[in-house]
């Protein structure tokens, strides 16, 4: 993976861990290639990547300007460190140079009282879309050492992944809004954009739970019990006749607590979920347009009507 990838795909607070230095008895040894591959999925040396452009509605090379902070550099600024290592007694301590991976200073295998036991440091990312300069994203990233191991997290971005990837809310908003569902919609697509799939999934059954309700309650049913099955048999002719058939085992999903769910099982029920709820949101959205260009066309007929008596 690289910094494209990172920006365009990984999470917020999502980790890679890199294992840069090895404990082999009592001392630990570098591997380069290691550290190779974590510079490279930060981007150090990358000066632009490509992602869809939210205000141009096109994907665009971005360049990318940094800021590194809590780095060390070298007196004439010309590359950045990560000082690993106290200072040894006759070495400064070990430094790694970002750019190429190598270290400088006091050199491995360090004993284990040498390596740093903790540090942290944080690069800014300026994306700049290369169609317009006045469109810009920010990311920002941290890299934390635990002994040998360094843990890379992406902590910020913005705008976020949602309008990154062009999620759509507003064409459905007037349906949403009606039943009090158009923050859970909104929530629901953010927590599968960040690999939340159990919260993702809660907040689409609480959209299709108020969906039901909304109908029993537009049209008068009495319910003999308050049980999803019962409520999906009364409204299953208000719901687009594509998706009726699949109401029955949509119960069987609904029907198991949250919190019997893992991970894994609630991205697979969200998909299955997520394209029913958006089949009746196209459904209805249809079927408002339609009342609208047949309301407009009565009055224009009407208006029509009266000019020429």
């Amino acid at each position: 993976m690289n910094i494209q990838d990172v920006f365009n795909n990984e999470s917020l607070y999502s980790k890679k861990e890199f294992k840069l230095f090895v404990l082999e008895g009592d001392k630990y040894n570098y591997d380069e290639d290691a550290a190779k591959e974590m510079f490279k999925y930060i981007g150090i040396k990358n000066n632009k990547i490509v992602t869809l452009c939210n205000k141009c509605n096109k994907e665009f090379p971005f360049d990318i300007d940094k800021r590194l902070i809590g780095f060390f550099d070298d007196m004439n600024h010309t590359t950045s460190y990560m000082s690993v290592t106290r200072n040894f007694s006759n070495a400064p301590g070990g430094r790694i140079d970002i750019k190429n991976g190598h270290i400088w200073g006091g050199m491995p295998p360090y004993p284990k009282a040498f390596l740093n036991e903790y540090g942290k440091w944080y690069i800014e990312y300026q994306l700049t879309c290369t169609n317009d300069s006045s469109h810009r994203y920010f990311m920002v990233i941290s890299i934390e050492q635990r002994l040998g191991t360094f843990i890379v997290k992406k902590i910020g971005q913005d705008p976020s992944m949602l309008s990154v990837h062009d999620f759509d809310f507003e064409k459905y908003k007037e349906q949403l809004t009606k039943i009090n569902a158009y923050e859970d919609y909104k929530k629901a697509d953010l927590s599968n954009a960040e690999h939340f799939y159990v919260g993702a999934y809660a907040y689409l059954r609480r959209i299709f739970e108020k969906m039901l309700n909304n109908y029993i309650k537009e049209n008068n049913i009495t319910l003999k019990d308050d049980h999803v099955e019962t409520k999906i048999k009364a409204v299953k002719d208000c719901f687009d006749s594509r998706i009726k058939d699949l109401l029955k085992n949509l119960y069987s999903i609904l029907s198991k607590s949250i919190h019997e769910l893992n991970e894994e099982q609630s991205k697979e029920y969200y998909q299955y979920l997520k394209a029913i709820i958006d089949i009746q949101l196209e459904f209805e959205y249809t079927e408002n347009e339609k009342n609208k260009q047949s309301k407009q066309l009565n009055s224009i007929l009407n208006k029509i009507v009266n000019e020429i008596k």
